[in-house]
């Protein structure tokens, strides 16, 4: 099996895991430039005396060294066969960000040569970092490999975000500052929580540069845009428009249930359980939908909406794997209200799919 590191400071945890004599690390991330520094970080507090060379290989650009000017890239190393074989047989001790490998780890070819790489490390510690939005690792490397996970900013690291972008909007705008309202900021910084860095700073970037102000009116568009960037698997979607129990008929134990559990909802009362889920049954037109838009409303959060439809893939495990990325992208925007709209479709698929029924089934219980 391989080794999952916990999410906490990336920085140390590359270096222990370098320290450590890993030959093969995978990151999934779309922070490509945020590994390469942390990799060049790492290289230099770890480096042994006859050095640790840092590379980074593309497809479209080959091999290139990073750490210090060597001239431009290896083109003719541009291929991924090429590539391994290249690395298989260099004496050059070093680390190797692979950017977007993930699509030839279907060659056996390829894996076998990884394989070869990673148990040739005692002899020439050559570190390969595979670096890309999602790595399916074969099962042959899976021992051999340790997975590093990035920890998205802090509520400081999102608060100095802001405050990076208020300042290059005022050298965009010499003698001007930007309006920042103080509840506005606060709120800001709290919702950008889900987001990497990138993505946070273009959101503040297209609020604050929109009219050189942050106020409560941008804290909408920048939680659609949030929304947005988030479901790019597109089962996932931000319903903006919340609703009163005044609106709906009827439920007045739900209700009543939703308004006792507030309190445990927003973490203000120690030793109560906050609410979990509710499971509403009904016929058509009866009010189940409004009743999940009214409880988004009396808890004053945001109501994401899974459409279950759009998980099912005819391919294997493809269904399941939306679904935990689904889930995993509504935890990230906790607190809110997940509405779960005609969930009987699990069970629709036929008896061959009853083995994904009962996977998505788990995920929810867990």
């Amino acid at each position: 099996m391989s080794v999952h590191t916990p999410t906490g400071d990336p920085r140390h945890e590359l270096e222990t895991l370098l320290a450590s004599r890993f030959a093969l690390i995978v990151v999934e991330t779309r922070e490509e430039a945020r590994v390469l520094d942390l990799v060049l970080e790492a290289s230099a507090r770890v480096r042994r005396p006859q050095g640790r060379a840092v590379f980074q290989w593309t497809v479209t650009e080959g091999l290139r060294r990073v750490d210090v000017e060597m001239g431009g890239p290896q083109r003719s190393l541009a291929e991924p066969a090429q590539l391994l074989r290249h690395l298989k047989a260099t004496p050059v001790a070093g680390i190797y960000l692979l950017l977007d490998f993930h699509p030839y780890l279907s060659d056996p070819v390829h894996v076998r040569m990884l394989k070869d790489i990673a148990q040739d490390h005692d002899r020439v510690p050559r570190t390969i970092v595979l670096v890309s939005h999602e790595v399916a690792l074969p099962t042959e490397l899976e021992h051999l490999a340790a997975h590093l996970r990035l920890a998205l900013p802090t509520a400081e690291e999102r608060r100095a975000i802001v405050t990076r972008v208020a300042q290059e909007w005022s050298t965009a705008n010499p003698g001007k500052s930007p309006h920042l309202d103080p509840h506005a900021l606060e709120r800001v910084v709290e919702n950008l929580n889900g987001l990497t860095a990138p993505d946070a700073e273009r959101l503040v970037r297209r609020a604050l540069f929109d009219d050189g102000a942050l106020t409560l009116t941008d804290l909408s568009r920048v939680l659609a845009a949030k929304y947005e960037l988030l479901n790019r698997s597109g089962t996932l979607y931000y319903e903006p428009d919340t609703a009163k129990f005044a609106d709906v008929g009827g439920m007045k134990n739900l209700r009543q249930w939703l308004a006792s559990r507030k309190a445990a909802f927003e973490r203000r009362v120690e030793g109560l359980d906050p609410p979990k889920g509710v499971l509403l049954i009904g016929v058509q037109g009866c009010g189940k939908s409004l009743a999940a838009r009214a409880a988004a409303g009396i808890l004053g959060v945001p109501l994401l909406r899974l459409d279950f439809a759009a998980l099912y893939s005819k391919w294997q495990g493809e269904s399941e794997k939306n679904l935990r990325e689904s889930l995993r992208t509504a935890q990230s925007l906790a607190p809110c209200v997940l509405w779960i709209d005609e969930i009987e479709k699990a069970n629709d698929s036929g008896a061959a799919d009853e083995g994904v029924a009962r996977g998505w089934l788990g995920s929810f219980t867990r």
